[in-house]
């Protein structure tokens, strides 16, 4: 016999979205008559034969807290305590929407020693998902407010675009975080949103099999477990003890470190390899407690110092950041050793990293001379079966069921897995878009997106095209409630999982504010309007005046790569591109070319990996994105 039920979603800490209706719903015995209460508000219903009953209150200006109770006609009751009304956004995508304080907590230390904050608040649903169809419910979730003992769970975008958020509106924000790290724009779509890609959902359907699903999920751990444990025990270093203080390093080659494999005889190995260094300490670091950085590394560590196990990490991309025990270290003769396993020939210890050992009183670098022995050869790790990012899968079991619930709009950070589909994005997310809209019955929600930002170092040379895949984001502009945020100055170009999160959230939540709570401020950068010819000298060559808008105050800042503008080209008709130079003269925006005026097709900015000069901004310090306009004839 059922009870009565709330869904995850409805419950203590909730923030309900302002000035909209209010849908209180779950489930009950048939025919209960349910009574829902919100301050002085107050609705009955009753449910319907599958039990599920759904009730709505007046839209409600922000406030609280609130005690929501719900009952019904057989003495059951249920209190949702701590109800604020206030903001709601969804903040969904892929892993740098996904990334939590706690990877960021080096770049951000305050936040370690944050003070309450019910103000900003979280709802975080586990990964899931579900090929049959979309969920009525959700199996996880739970909501939190801001605090020290919860900020490190809190997604490090999100929690800024939530804070800036609430700074500009002085409103309580609550934002609900649906997300998985390389996952992809059609996992997190409907089978109808999909319709006419018969390919992707063929291949979601097949994941409907649950039991081909368990087989894929057996074949994953089995495969992956049994290379280890293969190569485990070919690795000598394991058999014979490298990690030990005395062994003799005779036979081991010497090595600078950082270093991308590709570039020493390492290049294309899969196996292990094992790296070791002496080094010692002054008196402020011999025998302290102390933390070592070694970056980050391709794929898997295990690092030990002084011969004691140290740190581990499973996969490449978290930062190597290790806690190092009182009374392990010494003055003189230190050893460090990495294990590196090494899966799929594309190994390397992250040049551009910090490498050293450190506490609040002194560092050592640990950067240069290593030395390095191969332990073991293999064959590729292999290939894996991501099942969570097929089709549909992320959307029907974390998104479809939020659908019920009123947000103020959608925040998208993803694109990182569909640089290389052959997919149509740009329409995948015309469809997303107005499904999302379709879904939560408002057909003006602002939709949101981080376009990727600069990176390099997994890509180039590739032909991974990111440049023009951050030109297909931009287009969606051509909606005037879809704001793009431009990145390209936020990256790391040797990492695809940057810890500078606080201007990637302050960039979201200005284009929040400015769509939809009066906010009269500056919110995106300069924006190319139309491109002309305003000199065509038969010796001098040619100059391109681009006109702006957002550009008051255009400058041109050194942010690290020297103060020369670099990143701008001319296409001619024939397709061909060409360097050209740029200047900012008297606020006006000036390219020049050699090439004469009646070959020029276009002309284009910063459609690259990354920067290589200054980049250009607004005196609200936001820069100008990547874009490729035609010049007017």
């Amino acid at each position: 016999m059922k009870t009565l039920t709330l869904p995850k979603i409805i419950s203590d800490g909730m923030v309900i979205q302002r000035r909209k209706r209010i849908h209180i719903w779950g489930w009950d015995e048939p025919g209960a008559q349910v009574e829902v209460r919100l301050d002085n508000l107050s609705s009955k219903g009753t449910t319907d034969e599958n039990g599920r009953f759904d009730i709505f209150l007046s839209a409600r200006e922000s406030g609280g807290p609130y005690e929501l109770v719900v009952s019904d006609d057989k003495g059951k009751e249920i209190t949702v305590k701590d109800v604020m009304i206030g903001l709601v956004w969804l903040v969904t995508g892929q892993s740098n929407i996904e990334l939590p304080i706690a990877r960021v907590k080096d770049r951000y230390p305050a936040l370690t020693q944050i003070e309450d904050n019910p103000a900003i608040r979280t709802f975080k649903i586990v990964e899931d998902t579900d090929f049959h169809g979309p969920c009525k419910e959700l199996k996880t979730g739970a909501w939190s407010h801001v605090s020290a003992e919860t900020i490190m769970d809190f997604s490090a975008t999100g929690y800024f675009f939530a804070a800036y958020l609430q700074k500009i509106t002085g409103q309580t924000v609550g934002f609900i975080n649906a997300s998985l790290g390389g996952s992809k724009i059609s996992s997190w779509m409907s089978k109808e949103m999909l319709s006419g890609y018969d390919e992707l959902i063929s291949e979601g359907d097949k994941y409907a099999d649950d039991v081909f699903r368990e087989s894929q999920i057996n074949k994953n751990e089995i495969a992956e477990k049994l290379w280890r444990e293969k190569l485990d025990k070919q690795d000598r270093g394991l058999s014979e003890n490298w990690m030990a203080e005395d062994l003799d390093e005779r036979s081991f080659k010497e090595m600078d470190i950082p270093v991308m494999f590709k570039d020493t005889e390492l290049s294309g190995m899969s196996g292990s390899v094992w790296f070791r260094k002496s080094f010692d300490l002054p008196k402020a670091l011999a025998g302290k407690s102390a933390r070592l950085f070694l970056g980050t590394m391709v794929d898997r560590d295990q690092v030990y110092v002084n011969g004691k196990l140290v740190g581990s990490t499973e996969y490449q991309y978290p930062p190597r950041k290790y806690d190092i025990p009182e009374g392990l270290t010494r003055e003189k003769d230190n050893h460090v050793v990495i294990r590196l396993c090494i899966e799929h020939g594309l190994g390397r210890i992250t040049p551009g990293k910090e490498y050293k050992i450190f506490n609040d009183e002194a560092q050592v670098r640990l950067d240069g001379k290593w030395y390095y022995k191969v332990a073991a050869r293999c064959k590729e790790i292999p290939e894996h079966d991501f099942i969570n990012w097929h089709p549909m899968g992320l959307y029907n079991a974390m998104t479809a069921p939020l659908h019920n619930f009123p947000i103020d709009g959608v925040i998208w950070y993803q694109g990182e897995s569909n640089t290389f589909e052959p997919w149509d994005y740009e329409d995948l997310s015309k469809r997303m878009i107005a499904g999302y809209r379709q879904m939560w019955g408002e057909e003006n929600l602002p939709y949101i997106l981080a376009q990727l930002p600069n990176f390099v170092i997994d890509i180039e040379p590739v032909d991974d095209p990111w440049p023009t895949f951050r030109l297909t984001q931009a287009r969606l502009l051509d909606d005037p409630m879809v704001g793009v945020t431009v990145n390209m100055d936020l990256g790391e170009d040797n990492d695809l999982h940057p810890t500078g999160k606080r201007r990637v959230g302050k960039r979201l939540a200005l284009w929040a504010a400015h769509m939809k709570y009066g906010y009269t401020g500056e919110y995106t950068g300069p924006t190319p309007t139309s491109a002309k010819i305003v000199d065509s000298g038969h010796f001098k060559g040619t100059t391109i005046e681009v006109a702006l808008s957002h550009a008051d105050g255009l400058i041109a800042r050194d942010i690290g790569k020297g103060p020369e503008i670099k990143d701008f080209e001319v296409i001619d008709n024939k397709g061909n591109i060409t360097p050209a130079d740029a200047e900012i003269l008297n606020g006006k925006l000036l390219i020049k070319t050699s090439l004469k005026a009646d070959k020029i097709s276009k002309v284009r900015y910063l459609v690259k990996y990354t920067y290589s000069g200054a980049m250009l901004y607004n005196s609200a310090n936001l820069p100008m994105g990547p874009f490729e306009i035609p010049i007017e004839k």
